[in-house]
């Protein structure tokens, strides 16, 4: 073995014959490896985030959906696959996503909606990821943003002939002899309902829903082209400071919190029924002191 004295000593023995280029093999050449490429040509290709060159004409609107969050009129809400819609807000692994687009929506082999999307990140990138990946993902550290308030009423629009009548907004009283309940004063449910109240009360005894008892219909007022959850979400954050804040056991031994009793007057809850339809509740607020519902401008 020649002797070595200096790193150029090294790399020019080669007593083991490692550099030898024998057969055009060389160190760098993989054997007994499959090759990723092939496979990866042979299925879906794996979807990356690109930088966007247009990232400007985004910036604006995750700027805005920021402050919404800071100031309360958007929430991060647990994550289910119900919120998937386009324009929608996500928070994944802590980072800001919009969900431009939802391209050919399908039912995978297990029978869950599938997709290809337009999905933007406030750092400057997009994806074109599959929306189960994205749901995935968001099960695993990710939330909803919820809708604006202000947004929650773009579909109550004028009706024309176009529109379809797909639920009710509806006011019950409950006929509970519990003293919890029989002593709260304007006690009422406030809910929406894809098919007629009367159907969907039947068997309000035995729902921890209607306080395990049966319910008198107040009101009901015919929506169109609603979103449910939206309507619902917005109802509630309305009258959420006079919430009824009680357990309900159900025949089972179950315990549930019922989310959608509120204590206010009936006409101050008709007056904002009607201020959702007109799509003017997001001027006002419930002052729930005084029992009215005053001008957002009077606070």
């Amino acid at each position: 073995m020649a002797d070595i004295n200096s790193l150029d000593d090294i790399l020019n023995s080669d007593t083991f014959g490692i550099l030898d280029k024998q057969d055009e093999e060389d160190i760098f050449t993989l054997k007994n490896v499959p090759h990723v490429e092939k496979e990866r040509a042979a299925t879906d290709f794996v979807a990356r985030r690109k930088t966007l060159e247009d990232f400007e004409a985004y910036e604006e609107m995750f700027a805005q959906c920021q402050k919404d969050l800071k100031s309360g009129k958007r929430k991060l809400v647990k994550f289910n696959e119900k919120y998937f819609e386009k324009g929608a807000f996500f928070v994944l692994k802590g980072v800001l996503v919009y969900l431009e687009d939802i391209q050919n929506p399908r039912k995978d082999k297990n029978h869950k909606l599938d997709a290809r999307t337009t999905t933007i990140f406030e750092n400057g990138t997009y994806s074109n990821m599959l929306l189960r990946s994205l749901g995935k993902g968001l099960y695993e550290d990710g939330y909803f943003v919820s809708e604006h308030e202000d947004r929650v009423l773009d579909k109550l629009s004028p009706i024309t002939n176009d529109d379809t009548q797909n639920g009710y907004i509806y006011i019950l009283k409950s006929l509970s002899n519990d003293d919890r309940i029989v002593t709260k004063q304007n006690l009422y449910k406030i809910g929406f309902s894809t098919t007629a109240v009367e159907t969907r009360i039947k068997n309000a005894k035995k729902d921890p829903t209607y306080l395990m008892a049966e319910v008198q219909t107040v009101s009901a007022y015919e929506v169109y082209n609603v979103n449910p959850h939206k309507l619902e979400q917005l109802i509630h954050k309305f009258f959420s400071h006079s919430c009824l804040d009680i357990d309900i056991i159900d025949e089972s031994g179950n315990t549930y919190k019922p989310r959608e009793w509120f204590a206010a007057p009936l006409e101050v809850i008709e007056e904002a029924v009607e201020l959702i339809i007109n799509g003017r509740i997001v001027d006002y607020r419930y002052d729930e002191v005084n029992e009215v519902i005053i001008s957002k401008e009077r606070v």
